[in-house]
Formats: C-alpha cells, sequence, structure tokens
C-alpha cells in the first residue's frame, strides 16, 4: 500500500535529504528503526545527556512504516484500563493510563513549540453505542475508575452525541477529553528534524541485516556497519525476520474502517 500520508508530507516539505550508511563508524547509542518509538528515544536520551553520540538506522525512510501510515489517533490507555489492572494492578495501571493521558498532550505541544505543523488537534474521543445492547458497555469500566477517584470519561447525553458525531444513529455515548488526531507522517518528519537538531545522527535507506551480538555490539548494513555501547531495537514487527527476535514479537492488534465514499465529492 502506497504511503498516502507520506507522500502528502513530502508535498508540503519536501523530501528530506537522506545519508545513507556506507562505511563503518561508532556511536555511543544505536537505534535500529526510525518510527515515532525510534526517534521519540534518539530525543530522549540526546536532551538528557547532550554529550552522547546517538544514531538511527532506518530501513526505508524515517516515517515510512507503521508510524507514517496509520490512522492519526492519538489516544491513551484508559479505555483499556481494565486489561492493564489484570497484568498489573491499580497503582500501576493508573499510572500508565495517566502517563499515556500527559502523552497525548505532551505531543502537541511538542508540535507547538518546534513549529511541526502536524495538523493536532486535541477534539476527544467519543465512544458510541449503536445498537441497543451496546448501551451502557463502558459502565464497568467508568465504575471501576470511579472507585479510585479517577473520571477520565464524562456522560454525554443524545444530542451532544449527535452533535459531536455529525449523526443521530448513535444511541448513547461517552467523551474522552485527553485524545486528539494528527497527521501522522508529517509528525514522523518532525521528529526526524527535531533529532538531527539535537545531534542526532540519521542513516535511512539502511537496514540491519546483523547484529553481532559481542560485548561492544555491532551492527551489520548492506553497505556499513557501525559498533556501539548500546543497541536499541526499535522495529516494530520488521524484528520478527531475526530468528533471534522472532519469539519476542507479538501481534497487539490491527484495526481499519472505511467510510462510505462520499458521491459529491
Amino acid at each position: 500500500m502506497d504511503n498516502f500520508w507520506l507522500k502528502q508530507a513530502f508535498d508540503r516539505l519536501g523530501t528530506p535529504q537522506v545519508e545513507c550508511l556506507s562505511v563503518h563508524v561508532t556511536a555511543d547509542v544505536t537505534i535500529i528503526g526510525g518510527g515515532y518509538l525510534g526517534l521519540w528515544t534518539a530525543i530522549r536520551i540526546k536532551e538528557r545527556s547532550p554529550s552522547l553520540k546517538v544514531a538511527v538506522l532506518e530501513r526505508d525512510l524515517c516515517g515510512s512504516g507503521a508510524s507514517g501510515r496509520n490512522g492519526g489517533f492519538v489516544t491513551s490507555f484508559w479505555a483499556k484500563y481494565l486489561s492493564l489492572h489484570k497484568l498489573c494492578g491499580t497503582a500501576e495501571a493508573t499510572r500508565i493510563a495517566k502517563s499515556s493521558a500527559d502523552a497525548v498532550l505532551e505531543i502537541g505541544a511538542f508540535c507547538r513549540d518546534n513549529g511541526v505543523n502536524a495538523e493536532f488537534r486535541a477534539d476527544g474521543w467519543l465512544w458510541t453505542a449503536t445498537s441497543r445492547p451496546q448501551i451502557g458497555c463502558w459502565n464497568v469500566l467508568i465504575d471501576e475508575l470511579g472507585k479510585h477517584n479517577v473520571r477520565p470519561f464524562e456522560v454525554v447525553d443524545n444530542a451532544d452525541v449527535a452533535r459531536l458525531s455529525g449523526t443521530s444513529r448513535n444511541l448513547a455515548g461517552v467523551f474522552e477529553p485527553d485524545a486528539a488526531t494528527v497527521q501522522p507522517a508529517i509528525l514522523a518528519l518532525g521528529l526526524r528534524r527535531h533529532a538531527q537538531k539535537l545531534g542526532v545522527t540519521i542513516y535511512e535507506h539502511s537496514p540491519m541485516v546483523r547484529l553481532e551480538r559481542t560485548k561492544t555490539p555491532k551492527v551489520i548494513t548492506h553497505k556499513g556497519s557501525i559498533t556501539s555501547k548500546k543497541v536499541i531495537l526499535a522495529m516494530n514487527a520488521w524484528g520478527a525476520k531475526f530468528s533471534y527476535l522472532r519469539r519476542k514479537v507479538a501481534i497487539v492488534s490491527s484495526d481499519m474502517i472505511a467510510t462510505t465514499a462520499n458521491p459529491a465529492s
């Protein structure tokens, strides 16, 4: 599937200049993967330890994978609280969910502070019922959150549900304000630009073909290599191509929704 978001980002921002790893280099930290995880990690490392030499290796272009071709929904983990609670208990589940909600606003602040016009809109998220059996399906979650004095969801009346959703087909709903939308590829390119501004070296079109797991790890690409004290794997599902990583990769979810085409458009 062509990356519509990335093409749109290039149309607006221009195609970035790419550097390929073609020699042997060294770094303090090497990050494999130039998506959100890899770029945020590089940025945070440089913010905390500016003197460290950080390099990112990306198989294609930064943001060309899942980070730049998703639906653009920026949501918290509050809707997943019951699952988190089963896995790690009340305190940790609450901490994770609160941190995820803070991260939504942090992304908006990053875009605003660094001039990244990624169309960030903190308009919230509406959870609705489209059939009568679905009405109140959120009550168990809301009741559990209420026991811990946490109330991220607001119950809205039918008039507000219709107004917020733009249709009268929804029968009921609750609203979470800590959610947003974003143009995902522009966000990825904004992270890329900021990482480079901080001194992160980014090598694109430089896929890892082998990782030598020695005392000082060495990452081998088709045309070069890089030795560093630490290697961080931020490859998403692409890590499954390596036998020593395959059993550590699990599919969490894959969702897609399509709307009816508008004949007038």
